[in-house]
């Protein structure tokens, strides 16, 4: 082989290589620079994937409205980056001065009077409002999940809430009224459910995590927490969509 023949199968193998560092690096960069779901803030509010998902107004235990929101930020953004694997429990906590949000026991956020006053809420709506619009962005059902749906289903929803704290579900699991879940005869337990209230357009996700109703004419049970968050507490039976998510 010549020295100009030996040139240019150097020249060939190092721009080949080279071409493979240039892609498997602009392939990296992409991956970090544009997650799945981004989380941000700005000036007290809370955004992912540019939705607001919630307004800090107050500085609660802390000592600047700016500090309060750089924790939840970061908690959040902590959630979306290392998602919990297994089953995926969100759910309140509420106290005298203070509900507090969870994502399988790792503090999100809390609510505090204050929270409530200057968003004319109480206390537990506004946390299930916030959290709701978390798990929702979380599950990605905000835009463009319609492919995903396995299952639509239409019938009454009723609520159990706690009365029935503490007991153990059909998955083992302790019952919490104010976590997002729900019970179905029939669906898979750990389906994600996303259920709508058709008289005020109302969305809330659930997991199915126990069996019911006891009343045929009932298609789903949904925990006070879902109940509330889709408007259908007070009625206590009403009608609902259920999508059923992939």
């Amino acid at each position: 082989m010549s020295y100009l023949e030996k040139c240019i199968k150097g020249m060939s193998i190092t721009l080949i290589l080279s071409l493979v560092v240039f892609i498997f690096s602009n392939l990296t960069y992409a991956n970090k620079s544009i997650p799945d779901r981004l989380v941000n803030r700005n000036s007290g509010t809370i955004f992912i994937s540019g939705r607001r998902v919630m307004r800090i107004r107050h500085s609660g235990d802390y000592s600047s409205i700016d500090e309060r929101t750089e924790k939840i930020y970061k908690r959040l953004s902590d959630l979306f980056t290392h998602p919990p694997s297994g089953a995926i429990n969100f759910y309140v906590a509420p106290e005298s001065k203070q509900v507090i949000a969870y994502c399988n026991q790792k503090l999100l956020f809390s609510v505090y009077p204050s929270d409530a006053s200057l968003n004319n809420s109480e206390m537990l709506d506004l946390a299930l409002l916030w959290l709701n619009q978390i798990q929702m962005e979380f599950y990605r059902l905000y835009d463009g999940y319609e492919g995903r749906v396995v299952n639509k289903i239409i019938g009454l929803a009723s609520w159990y809430g706690p009365r029935f704290s503490g007991r153990t579900t059909a998955c083992e699991e302790v019952f919490n009224p104010y976590a997002f879940t729900a019970a179905h005869r029939t669906l898979p337990i750990g389906s994600i459910l996303l259920v709508s209230n058709p008289d005020n357009g109302k969305k809330v996700v659930v997991r199915v995590n126990d069996r019911g109703p006891r009343s045929k004419n009932r298609e789903i049970d949904l925990s006070l927490a879902a109940a509330k968050a889709i408007g259908i507490h007070q009625s206590g039976v009403d009608d609902v969509t259920i999508e059923v998510i992939e």
